[in-house]
């Protein structure tokens, strides 16, 4: 606690932490282990299976949890939930021992916990983005409302998770809306479809593709999303192409083949990662044919792929990654100085999330005082009061009827408001 305290010693909500303690958040993501390395944290089967649900109920009850959210993403694997219940020393080690036995590597040096308050604030942050890869990325509100609809079809979620993703989604939109922290693109692929966008080539333009790995992959993306359908791809290995042909409708054929392709083309998309250049002059020279008309390559490759010469000699839009790089790092800083603003707005949803917190369990604490106040009712008039009252006549007891029925309501909303109130002067 001693390093929350000196964060946030001047947050007045740091008195109402212990309301909000029985919050926990357990993480591992790209910042803590390689990517590749977080298949050993999840829980490793088909979310559509039986299997997948009964994992996550063993973990909930062999960890001793009131309610659980599993959140998996393509850089981290996320358990919220809560407990009332102290946490040992080896409740890190023991929780994704029960996970995955086997892996000895699992312990708390690769990943966060966080309890109360920072629970609530790093899961804000997650859904505003402020902790991923990317910040500005939207698409991790997404995936968060998908992670608490799975959890709670499983009947792994009660009301406190309820209340907090109820309040987390509103929370990350008001960040996304009043910030500039998605305004920009910061990603290389969506910068070059940008610029290809800019152009405004014709849908039926016909695009080349060199590579079949994950740049070319997510670029394909966005040229679908654009309305363009006409795509060719070239890779060393064949059969990469021929899936990524498959998904877009495209043809695809060896790298090798490049040099003989005469079909034509407007545009062309090359990362192959390769260490010599795949678009050489006379290669470029066969492709283009005696066409005169302007073409757009667009380069990702690191190191480029496209011969230099290429750029002078022939009637060529050429767009590389060092440019579009220098873009996304001009973009990322005009994020960062918004992050600031948006850790302010995390900071507001944790008050505000606890004053509602607490205006629910004083709701909750409240639910008995009506069946309570029932009983006493039944047996004033059904034996403490039972002979006073068979004496009255039926609209003397209809007026006896009303008056409990008045005191009733005002008694529940005068506790209701009194409580409420006494618990904001007490915190």
């Amino acid at each position: 606690r001693a390093r929350t305290l000196q964060r946030h010693f001047w947050l007045p909500y740091l008195v109402l932490d212990p309301l909000v303690n029985q919050y926990k958040v357990l993480t591992v993501t790209h910042k803590h282990v390689p990517v590749e390395q977080l298949k050993h944290y999840i829980i490793d089967s088909d979310k559509s299976s039986p299997e997948f649900g009964h994992k996550l109920h063993f973990i909930k009850q062999n960890m001793q949890l009131d309610e659980l959210m599993y959140l998996n993403t393509c850089n981290r694997v996320t358990y919220f939930f809560t407990t009332k219940n102290q946490l040992g020393s080896g409740f890190t080690a023991n929780f994704f021992k029960t996970i995955n036995p086997a892996f000895e590597a699992c312990n708390a040096v690769n990943s966060n916990m966080y309890e109360g308050v920072e629970a609530l604030e790093h899961l804000c942050e997650v859904s505003a983005s402020l902790d991923s890869m990317v910040v500005g990325e939207r698409e991790i509100i997404r995936q968060l409302r998908v992670a608490y609809d799975d959890s709670n079809n499983l009947k792994l979620t009660g009301d406190d998770i309820r209340l907090a993703m109820k309040m987390l989604i509103p929370a990350a939109k008001k960040i996304y809306s009043e910030t500039k922290i998605a305004e920009k693109p910061i990603s290389v692929v969506s910068l070059a479809a940008l610029q290809l966008k800019a152009l405004k080539l014709s849908p039926e333009a016909k695009i080349i593709f060199i590579g079949a790995g994950e740049t070319i992959t997510n670029m394909s993306t966005y040229l679908l999303d654009m309305g363009f359908k006409n795509f060719v791809v070239f890779n060393r290995t064949l059969a990469n192409a021929e899936k990524l042909a498959q998904a877009i409708k495209g043809k695809a054929y060896p790298l090798s083949e490049l040099a003989n392709y005469t079909a034509g083309f407007d545009v062309i998309i090359t990362s192959t990662g390769s260490a010599k250049k795949e678009i050489t002059a006379p290669i470029y020279q066969k492709l283009v044919g005696s066409n005169k008309d302007k073409k757009v390559i667009i380069d990702l490759a690191i190191p480029l792929d496209t011969d230099e010469s290429i750029i002078t000699d022939f009637n060529v839009t050429y767009i590389k990654i060092d440019t579009l790089r220098a873009i996304a790092q001009k973009n990322l800083s005009s994020r960062k100085a918004e992050v600031l603003k948006a850790k302010h707005l995390v900071h507001e949803f944790v008050k505000e999330f606890q004053a509602v917190y607490v205006e629910r369990m004083v709701e909750k604490a409240h639910s008995i005082i009506p069946i309570k106040l029932n009983e006493i009712r039944t047996k004033a008039v059904e034996e403490v009061y039972a002979k006073e009252i068979a004496t009255l006549d039926d609209n003397a007891k209809e007026v006896v009827d009303k008056l409990l029925d008045y005191m009733e309501k005002k008694y529940l909303a005068l506790t209701m408001a009194a409580s409420k109130d006494a618990m904001r002067h007490k915190h």
